[in-house]
């Protein structure tokens, strides 16, 4: 990962750096060569404003040749200088006899005796270039006498964009170098803490539950990625410790029962041993129903507690009259975020407990007001340590009916919906189980 991250740096920066230097270096060498023909056209109009006179009288003025001749001797660029006809006046390379070099099949000579300026670079013959650059010999308003040019050797101007173009090589070179360094730096900030992660995640996947990746390595992101990776071993460890406590807790207490229903059916009990059955396979029932807790995971929604209590509390009212018992619901709830069905498995485990715990000619209350809802009774009640345990699996308070797992299985339920619940002292005496649900905003 190390070097796949170092290599995406400096790609990234070769990109940049031809986005940058091939343009600057094209606008150099742009620059440079215009600088050049500005220069060697002002030295051509020069010699042109010098060898007018010349040309319009036709005299050969010894002046002229010296000129041409200092010209080349200070700028190495060479200077001819032609009549109407393309025939040399004057050339930097030495003195000539009137005549006797014609310039008239070249072209640059032909567009500045008609009248026109022109430049260019071409060939010298060998690797070398020169700039040419032609101008007519004219009076204002007057007709053509003749012509100047001027031959440049480029030579000079290669060397300086030469080195320009090593420099920028340079520049770039360095700038790779300071990106490497800096990419193998922050590859390895970020290849480094994932690496540990990768070898706990190992460990975890070996079974070392108790593994714990460091939140403290790397950038922001890797640190995200290390907190939610221990959150879910957190999670995982929990939801198998759950699973072998369960486990345990399932055989321990299936062990009595079946031991009984062995015993009876030795003996020949058959009236008891049905008994020991039905015990059994009510037993079984709350551990599926414990089961299909820890698995439910469907998605809460928008409910109506109120409306779930009327229909809950109208469903047990029945079996609360045949006991004796007055069941009464008050308040108009509140808009939940939770499952319907999650909460009606929540509140009928209540409503048995409120029932199994309360006297004849007693009243159980179930109050709903905003997401909260509670289930006093007039029961004996619980002490401050039952309290806190009554939510254990199979824990039972002494002589109470049933296995115990009811109020586990509402716990977990409640957990599920992002609710909470406990058992308090009711002021009746009895007790006051008090569920929190999320309450929906609108």
């Amino acid at each position: 990962m190390t070097w796949r991250l170092l290599a995406s740096y400096l790609a990234l920066t070769i990109v940049v750096l031809i986005a940058l230097e091939v343009p600057l270096l094209i606008l150099y060498q742009r620059n440079e060569r215009q600088d050049l023909t500005s220069k060697v056209e002002r030295d051509a109009f020069a010699a042109a404003s010098l060898a007018e006179d010349q040309l319009q009288s036709g005299d050969n003025s010894p002046g002229l040749e010296r000129t041409v001749r200092n010209y080349q001797a200070q700028t190495g660029g060479r200077i001819v200088i032609v009549d109407i006809g393309g025939h040399t006046i004057a050339d930097s390379r030495g003195p000539v006899a009137a005549g006797s070099r014609a310039f008239a099949n070249q072209a640059e000579i032909v567009a500045a005796l008609h009248g026109k300026t022109v430049s260019g670079i071409r060939s010298a013959g060998d690797e070398s270039h020169v700039l040419y650059v032609a101008i007519p010999v004219e009076s204002a308003g007057a007709s053509v006498f003749g012509a100047v040019r001027i031959t440049y050797p480029t030579s000079a101007l290669d060397r300086r964009i030469s080195r320009y173009r090593l420099a920028l090589a340079a520049v770039a070179v360095i700038v790779l170098a300071v990106a490497a360094l800096i990419g193998l730096l922050l590859a390895r900030s970020i290849a480094r803490p994932l690496r540990r992660l990768e070898g706990v995640a190992a460990r975890v996947g070996g079974g070392e539950l108790s593994a714990r990746a460091s939140e403290t390595d790397g950038p922001s992101d890797v640190r995200s990625l290390a907190s939610e990776f221990n959150r879910a071993t957190a999670k995982l460890a929990a939801l198998l410790g759950s699973q072998e406590q369960f486990v345990a807790d399932a055989s321990h207490e299936l062990r009595t029962p079946l031991t009984a229903l062995r015993l009876r059916l030795e003996n020949g009990e058959t009236d008891a041993a049905l008994i020991e059955a039905e015990r059994l396979a009510g037993l079984v029932d709350e551990l599926l129903e414990l089961a299909r807790a820890d698995a439910s995971g469907g998605a809460p929604g928008d409910l109506a507690l109120g409306d779930v209590v009327e229909r809950r509390v109208e469903l047990w009212s029945a079996l609360a009259e045949e006991r004796g018992v007055q069941l009464e619901w008050r308040g108009t709830g509140g808009l939940i975020r939770a499952g319907e069905g999650r909460v009606e498995q929540v509140l009928d485990n209540l409503l048995s407990n409120a029932l199994d715990a309360s006297p004849p000619g007693s009243a159980i209350t179930v109050t709903a007001d905003g997401g909260e809802l509670h289930v006093v009774d007039e029961g004996a009640g619980l002490n401050a340590e039952q309290r806190e345990r009554a939510f254990d699996r199979f824990w039972r308070a002494s002589k109470a009916p049933g296995s115990g797992l009811g109020l586990s299985i509402a716990k977990r339920l409640v957990e599920l919906d992002g609710g909470t619940i406990e058992l308090q002292a009711a002021a009746t005496g009895g007790v006051d189980a008090v569920v929190s649900y999320p309450v929906r905003r609108a």
